[in-house]
This record gives structure tokens, C-alpha cells and sequence, in this order.
């Protein structure tokens, strides 16, 4: 499994490098002696199309990374993409910025006319050029309002939706690259930008669209039964036809639509919160937001659109012979799943960290799921509170300190953590510290 792994993560890498490399050459191939040959202004052309062309294969690969391809989602996790997603997101904004400026300046010294001047003209001259200036403004609007959202920790639901119109952005580049672009200098360099869009938007369309609506045809996803889980979460089951044919792992998630009047438009992600073999895909959700206090609203019998599942959260990453989960607060969910596969399988240690004992959901099938542990295979379940003091549980913060004394084979030891973002990022340090491998911590943030 690992050398597939690896094999899966070299092939990716090759595929996103042999198009720079390719896009490159081209480059290279219409240009390079003007480049070498050429004086300043034109040296700053040939930059600023380089700028341009390597900006659209950023962006191309943006949809990859985020378009929940499963052969790219499956190696490194959807969590860790939407990381990588953001950060090229820039790159990409850069060097388009790049590129209008250094062809700008270009043929504004070429033309011996004024910076300005010469921008205006390309708007009003080249309507190839206002197709590139409204998606740039569009790139501009949507990046400064996903930072807004993400800051002022606004809805999931308007940062999606001011994603969507990137792709009009992603259009309407597209109309200027093969209307004036360097894809216009050869038919061969024009096939393959070709192929290569068409590539991008067949799999958005079978991974985003189509096969999360082929499966809801398949297996007609519906809420079975909403139950409170100690006033402060809820679970939702889901049933469906043949579900058992529904491929899913312990420790992943799915993306969930609810088609119920008042929540249409919203989908949310969320983990299972039990064994990847029930009959039924179970997801818990605490209440601590506007989304999740009305789940208790659903309704049996409402039909569920469903997308993935997604994540490798699994026990696929487990390479030594013991294993520590650690969960805060509703981070118990993916933890609560994984601990049904390995209960009895494997030398387990679960650490449940939570503010009172009320809000450690699931805490009873966590001790049900003891009575599968043995004496070569022994599962330790240990409760922490850091507002209350209870009977047979540790009290306090969990912390470095608290990491030694309650697991002193930690560096012995795979570990899954997952939490609020302020106490992973803590542990992770901590842990660190305490000589764990980088290898042996696996964790996913579990938002898009």
C-alpha cells in the first residue's frame, strides 16, 4: 500500500510538472530567440506572456485541487489541497497581475506612449482584452471577499458561493488566451491547450456534478432518524438502497445536502461518526453554528444529496503496532469511527478531551466499544474535562505535561488527532517536542 502510494504521489507530481515543462517549451520554441536577441521592451513582452501562460496552468491546476478529483484526493486528502489551493490561489493572481503589467509596459515603450494610454487602448481596441479585464476584476472581487468571509467567520455558504463565479473568470481568460495568446502561434500549441481544458472540465463535471447525482440515483439517500446526542449535538442517520455498495472508510467525510425546505441551498461537511460497515451513514453535528442548530429540524424521509466521501483519515496510515486517538470536543466523530475498525485489532489509546462531561457525545458507544478490546489488544479510553471534575476522569487542560503522564510509549505509538484548530495546533507542538515522527501524527482539518 505504501509503494502505491508512492507510485499514485510520483505520478501526480509528473503530470502537474510535465505541463510547465511543456508549456515551457513552446515557449521557448516561438520566442527564445527574441528573447535572447531582442532589446528591453521586448524582453518584457516575452516575460509577461510567460507570466500569462504559466498563470493559466496555475489555474487550471486550481480546479484540479479543489475539484475533489478522486485520484488526486485520495493521495493527499482534500484538507491538505484546500491548503495548497490557497496559497497557488495567489500565485496565480500574481502572476496574472504580472503578465497585464509587463505587457503593458512592453508596448507602452514600444508605442512611446504613457503607461495608461496604452492600457486603454488594449480595453478599447482588443475585445479579447476587456474579456481578460472583467476576469481579473472578478479574481480580485472574489479573493478579497473570501478573506472578509474567512475573517469575520461568516457562512460557509457565501464563500462558496463567491467562488463559483471564478469560473466565469476561468472563462472568460480562456476566450483571451485563444483569441490573442500565444495558443494562437501554432496549431499544435493550440490542441494542447485544447486537451488540456478539456481535460480540467471533464473531471469537474464527472467529480463534482455528475457522480455525486449518479449516486443519489443509485442509492436514494434519505434521513432514517435525527436523535439528540445530549442536547448539544445531533445525529442524523441515512439509509438508503443497497447502501452497503456504498463505498466509505472509518475516519472519512462527506459533503451533505439536505433537500428539506430551509436548507436546499446550503451543503455542510461532516465525518461519520460510527464504523464505515453500518447499515446506515451516520454523521453527528454539535450545535455551534446557524447550520447546525436547525439540524435538529430534518425531517424522516427527506432526501439527501451526497458527495464523496472524502479524506484519508483512515487506517491506511498506521504503521506501528499501537495507535493514540485524541479528540476535542466534536472532533470525537471521525475518532469515535476509526475506534470501531481498531478496537480489538490493535493496541488503541483514546483521549477524549472536553469541556464537562454533557458535551463528550458519544462517550457510552465509546465504552459499549471497550468490550471488543482484549488482553494482546487492550483499548484504553481516557476522559479529560477542563471545567469539571469527574469520577474517574482526568481534570485540566491536555497538554505536554498531561501527554507524558498518560501516554509514556506516545513516541511508540501512530496518532490521530482531531479537534478545535487551537488545540491541534498546540498538540502538534507538543508532540513535537516529545520526539513523536512527523510520520506517525495524522490529522485533517475537515473543512473545505
Amino acid at each position: 500500500m505504501v509503494q502505491f502510494l508512492y507510485m499514485k504521489r510520483l505520478a501526480i507530481y509528473s503530470f502537474f510538472l510535465t505541463n510547465f515543462a511543456i508549456t515551457l517549451g513552446f515557449w521557448w520554441y516561438f520566442n527564445g530567440e527574441s528573447f535572447v536577441a531582442g532589446g528591453i521592451p521586448v524582453k518584457l513582452l516575452m516575460i509577461g506572456k510567460l507570466s500569462g501562460l504559466i498563470a493559466t496552468i496555475f489555474a487550471l491546476n486550481q480546479l484540479l485541487l479543489i475539484g475533489r478529483i478522486k485520484w488526486i484526493e485520495s493521495v493527499f486528502g482534500l484538507d491538505k489541497l484546500s491548503r495548497v489551493h490557497k496559497w497557488t490561489g495567489y500565485i496565480t493572481l500574481l502572476l496574472i497581475v504580472s503578465h497585464v503589467s509587463l505587457v503593458t509596459r512592453a508596448y507602452s515603450l514600444i508605442n512611446d506612449i504613457g503607461y495608461f494610454s496604452q492600457y486603454f487602448s488594449f480595453l478599447t481596441e482588443y475585445d479579447d482584452v476587456i474579456y481578460a479585464f472583467i476576469a481579473l476584476v472578478i479574481l480580485f472581487t472574489t479573493v478579497g471577499l473570501s478573506i472578509t468571509i474567512i475573517r469575520r467567520n461568516l457562512k460557509y455558504e457565501w464563500w462558496y458561493y463567491v467562488h463559483i463565479f471564478n469560473y466565469a473568470a476561468f472563462f472568460l481568460f480562456a476566450l483571451h488566451q485563444f483569441e490573442y495568446g500565444l495558443a494562437s502561434s501554432s496549431e499544435w500549441f493550440r490542441a494542447y491547450w485544447l486537451a488540456l481544458y478539456s481535460f480540467v472540465a471533464l473531471h469537474i463535471l464527472y467529480f463534482r456534478f455528475f457522480k455525486p447525482l449518479y449516486n443519489f440515483q443509485r442509492f436514494g439517500f434519505t434521513i432514517d432518524k435525527v436523535e439528540s446526542e445530549n442536547g448539544v449535538a445531533t445525529s442524523v442517520y441515512i439509509t438508503g438502497n443497497n447502501i452497503e455498495k456504498f463505498t466509505r472508510r472509518s475516519g472519512q467525510f462527506m459533503i451533505f445536502r439536505f433537500l428539506q425546505k430551509g436548507f436546499y441551498w446550503q451543503k455542510h461537511p461532516f465525518s461519520l461518526s460510527w464504523g464505515a460497515h453500518n447499515k446506515e451513514i451516520r454523521l453527528t453535528a454539535k450545535k455551534l453554528g446557524d447550520f447546525t442548530e436547525l439540524m435538529p429540524n430534518l425531517k424522516p424521509g427527506t432526501k439527501v444529496l451526497v458527495d464523496g466521501p472524502h479524506g484519508v483519515f483512515t487506517s491506511d496510515k498506521i504503521r506501528q503496532n499501537k495507535v493514540l486517538l485524541i479528540a476535542g470536543g466534536i472532533g470525537i466523530t471521525p475518532l469515535r469511527s476509526l475506534s470501531e475498525e481498531l478496537a480489538g485489532n490493535i493496541d488503541l489509546t483514546l483521549i477524549y478531551s472536553a469541556k464537562t462531561r454533557n458535551e463528550a457525545v458519544l462517550l457510552e458507544e465509546l465504552k459499549n466499544i471497550q468490550n471488543f478490546s482484549s488482553s494482546q489488544h487492550p483499548f484504553k479510553l481516557i476522559e479529560i474535562y477542563s471545567d469539571e471534575k469527574v469520577t474517574g476522569a482526568e481534570h485540566g487542560m491536555l497538554n505536554k505535561g498531561k501527554l507524558v503522564q498518560l501516554v509514556p510509549d506516545l513516541t511508540e505509538r501512530d496518532v490521530f488527532l482531531c479537534g478545535p484548530p487551537a488545540m491541534m495546533k498546540a498538540l502538534k507542538s507538543a508532540m513535537a517536542e516529545l520526539g513523536l515522527p512527523k510520520k506517525q501524527l495524522h490529522w485533517e482539518r475537515f473543512a473545505l
